[in-house]
């Protein structure tokens, strides 16, 4: 394959990439941990498509510009060749057991083998390590050239291990493609390896990406198409897969809202009127809580909030912020109508063996305790002031 079949290769792969991106990004799902992560694993993949290009067009260009362009190039390349893969190990993680805490406690030994293949990137520009950059300005690869593929390979190995052994906590379709993700660049590094001159791993890697968004990233799977929230599947996976894999001693709070005179809404101002009701409380909800709070639209005017929190009061403090927000909301609108929410919270206990419906049937109940005392409280002229 020549170098205008390599660059048309690449060029394909890393348009199909941007279009991926901006398909992510005008979701507005990016503020989840999950969501940054893939971002930045297809980030990196397009990078390394243009370097990858950029080293087939200096081949054998000659003059000294030419050569330092050449071994910038070759290594920033290298030095960024296992990111991808190390991101996709950590990628692989939160689907299997959806906690940060776990990824950060384990963030220093998995960082190990990229820092040392940065180091040898580094010195590969004097001793040639992991490639060379010989008088006719042609890339060769180094000794240790083996070390940096097998870098990639530990942490494409050590993901695939996880999702089998986890597979049971996984839906079926996320396994499966969690699975096939490791296999194009697997067997694109391994022809790449073999056959000297062959350069398809990214074009590969795009592929798998591709595999991962319409599987397991795509939002018309996960999201609600009105307010651009999570829905109920989302966090039903969530949940399940937090009280099967998540880290001992960690606590999960789950707030229930759901909008008072919401069926008013409708009747009075009409069906647009409840819509952008739905979409304004949606926001409201977003600039309540954390970026890494799973915020979800759970059906109707129910919305469903969870929080991985160290204590009892953060919930508290969260419902706090959900109140002052929504009362700033009301008397700043425009609107005929004011945003006002019924509100059930807990927090989830392992050891009660509960699962995500009957948990969920708990707090449902105590939002709708939270409403009933809200009508007593006008019917008895008490004027207690909706949240």
């Amino acid at each position: 394959m020549n170098i205008l079949a390599y660059s048309e290769l690449n060029s394909f792969a890393f348009a199909f990439l941007f279009v991926i991106f901006l398909n992510v990004r005008n979701k507005g799902q990016k503020y989840l941990y999950d969501q940054r992560v893939f971002l930045t694993m297809l980030a990196l993949n397009a990078v390394l498509l243009v370097l990858d290009t950029m080293q087939w067009i200096l081949i054998g260009k000659p003059g000294a510009v030419m050569r330092i362009l050449s071994l910038l190039t070759a290594t920033v390349y290298c030095a960024m060749t296992p990111f991808p893969c190390f991101f996709w190990s950590i990628y692989a993680d939160y689907q299997i057991y959806k906690d940060e805490d776990r990824i950060k406690k384990r963030f220093v030994p998995m960082v190990i083998p990229l820092i040392l293949n940065l180091l040898l990137t580094f010195l590969s520009v004097f001793y040639g390590f992991l490639f060379v950059i010989d008088q006719n300005n042609i890339y060769h690869r180094g000794g240790l050239f083996y070390f940096m593929a097998g870098v990639c390979y530990f942490y494409l190995v050590y993901s695939v291990i996880s999702i089998v052994r986890n597979r049971e906590s996984l839906e079926k379709k996320v396994y499966i493609s969690l699975l096939l993700f490791a296999l194009p660049p697997f067997l694109g590094g391994i022809i790449q390896a073999l056959f000297y001159g062959v350069s398809i791993v990214w074009a590969c890697t795009a592929l798998s990406i591709m595999i991962i968004f319409l599987n397991i990233q795509n939002s018309q799977l996960y999201t609600d198409p009105l307010t651009g929230l999570y829905n109920r599947r989302q966090l039903e996976n969530y949940m399940r897969g937090w009280i099967k894999n998540g880290r001992e001693g960690a606590a999960l709070g789950v707030i229930m809202t759901d909008l008072d005179s919401f069926k008013r809404i409708n009747d009075s101002w009409g069906h647009d009127a409840g819509d952008q009701a739905l979409v304004e409380a949606g926001n409201i909800l977003k600039d309540s809580f954390r970026r890494e709070d799973l915020i979800c639209r759970f059906g109707g005017d129910e919305f469903v909030i969870v929080l991985k929190i160290k204590e009892g009061g953060d919930l508290t403090d969260a419902v706090k912020r959900l109140k002052t927000n929504t009362r700033t909301f009301n008397e700043r609108t425009e609107f005929p109508y004011s945003i006002n929410f019924s509100v059930g919270f807990d927090v989830y206990d392992r050891e009660s063996g509960m699962s995500v419906q009957q948990f969920m049937k708990q707090i449902d109940l105590f939002m709708y305790e939270d409403k009933s005392r809200k009508k007593s409280a006008e019917k008895t002229g008490a004027g207690l002031h909706k949240i």
